[in-house]
């Protein structure tokens, strides 16, 4: 009975400490937040001050292999898969209607479990990033044009504007806060969304800010654990490197 309550029913994941979480989710909702949850890990990816969170986050997301077995120590990202894969798993609980939902959908676990791999292991086009996401929009059935707005944007995320990228940071955490507050993407994105980063470096003073930032992420990563031993919220490195990079200063775009 011990082993059961952990190996089923609890989990390291933020949004989701126990399989009673998905109780207060309905299979469109779950759906979404899968969708949302891997459109967020693919905007950090082609962000070059998340780029370094979003592939140990991809790493720890595939290490369980393709969503086959409730795990204690996945990530959100990992049990929301879990659950659209296996809606029909006991411990779950559905609903008859949301498990029958769920079971619709054309999920390709094995597909988005392999992408997770390849982002993890920084090989990605963005042609790539498209064919999946619209693969994806497709097989979840997301019918929210805001969703749909949001993968266009994340799309050529290194064209937009300091605007443009504050935009997409904002209605995703708009949209994450009524059903995923806790989970680890949006603590993330949370704490992104009031850094100033979010601005292409000018071409004037890149040197200096690159320096800066290394620098910073450098005294980080002694105060804090590694982004490769544990993930949090901020990483060591990265609280240092944001903090070089508001020291170099920004212009307005």
């Amino acid at each position: 009975m011990e082993l059961q309550l952990i190996n089923q029913d609890l989990a390291e994941s933020k949004l989701f400490r126990t399989t009673n979480g998905f109780k207060n989710l309905t299979g469109r909702e779950i759906a979404d937040m899968l969708y949302l949850s891997t459109l967020s890990l693919i905007m950090m990816y082609r962000d070059n001050k998340q780029q370094d969170y979003a592939i140990v986050y991809a790493k720890k997301t595939g290490q369980y292999g393709p969503y086959a077995v409730f795990r204690t120590a996945a990530t959100d990202l990992y049990l929301l898969s879990f659950a659209v894969q296996n809606p029909d798993y006991t411990s779950l609980k559905f609903k008859g209607k949301d498990e029958s939902f769920l079971n619709t959908l054309q999920f390709q676990n094995r597909k988005h479990y392999m992408f997770m791999q390849r982002l993890a292991r920084q090989d990605l086009s963005k042609s790539d990033i498209t064919t999946f996401l619209f693969r994806l929009e497709t097989q979840l059935a997301i019918q929210n044009p805001i969703y749909k707005q949001l993968r266009r944007l994340i799309i050529d995320w290194d064209k937009l504007k300091y605007a443009q990228r504050q935009l997409v940071v904002s209605r995703i955490i708009q949209h994450m806060r009524l059903k995923g507050r806790g989970s680890e993407l949006f603590v993330q994105i949370n704490s992104m969304s009031r850094r100033k980063e979010l601005q292409p470096p000018q071409k004037s003073n890149t040197f200096k800010r690159a320096g800066a930032t290394a620098l910073g992420a450098y005294a980080g990563s002694k105060i804090l654990p590694k982004v490769s031993n544990k993930i949090s919220s901020v990483t060591g490195a990265g609280i240092g490197a944001i903090a070089g990079y508001w020291a170099s200063g920004r212009k307005k775009a």
